[in-house]
């Protein structure tokens, strides 16, 4: 317990934006070290999964090369060691809905560990603008469920963080087409006036 705890970065959590993921990322060697001494350490194996988070914000296209396939995969490695030994870990399955995903079964992956990341951890909207804009750009949001937990997050940013508004109107321009009626019906459910400057000029 000692060592791992020596060894490992400073715990920072899931990165939520593009600038502290490409931080976590110079992290990554003393996270694994510290991951595999710790071996049954699922925050520990969460934390070496989090130091590849830069992906998330990653062109899909560009990981197709073998070095940065390779890497993707023993960043998934690590996140999926991380569910084994914390199951509950929401930041966790909401980074792997995040990572560029298998085109074999990308829609049906997507959708499973969003609800997952919701089923783990249904109220923290320090994940809520990460959460709705991924169902936003995938074929979750036709997920029922994944709806239901989407206007929950809405709600409670509107409510409890109301200057992460324009999170969720960047959720919506950057929304597949076929989800933006479905959005803007979820929104608009909890407040009309914010739906009304989803797709306005004036709030870009």
């Amino acid at each position: 317990m000692l060592v791992p705890a020596l060894l490992a970065p400073k715990s920072n959590g899931l990165p939520l934006d593009r600038i502290l993921a490409d931080a976590a990322s110079t992290r990554r060697p003393r996270a694994v070290l510290a991951a595999g001494i710790g071996a049954i350490r699922g925050d520990l194996w969460a934390e070496a999964a989090f130091t590849g988070a830069h992906f998330m914000w990653q062109d899909p296209a560009t990981v197709l090369d073998e070095t940065a396939s390779s890497q993707l995969n023993r960043i998934r490695a690590n996140a999926e060691t991380a569910l084994v030994w914390a199951p509950v870990n929401s930041a966790v399955w909401l980074l792997l809905a995040t990572l560029p995903q298998n085109p074999s079964n990308r829609d049906s992956s997507v959708s499973t560990f969003l609800e997952m990341s919701y089923f783990t951890a249904p109220i923290d909207l320090s994940l809520g603008p990460l959460r709705i804009m991924r169902a936003a750009t995938s074929s979750a949001l036709a997920n029922k469920d994944i709806q239901f937990f989407v206007k929950s997050d809405i709600r409670g940013i509107l409510d409890r963080e109301p200057d992460h508004q324009q999170d969720i109107i960047a959720a919506y321009r950057k929304a597949l087409p076929q989800n933006q009626p479905i959005f803007e019906t979820l929104v608009a459910e909890i407040d009309p006036t914010v739906a009304t400057l989803l797709s306005s000029p004036q709030s870009q």
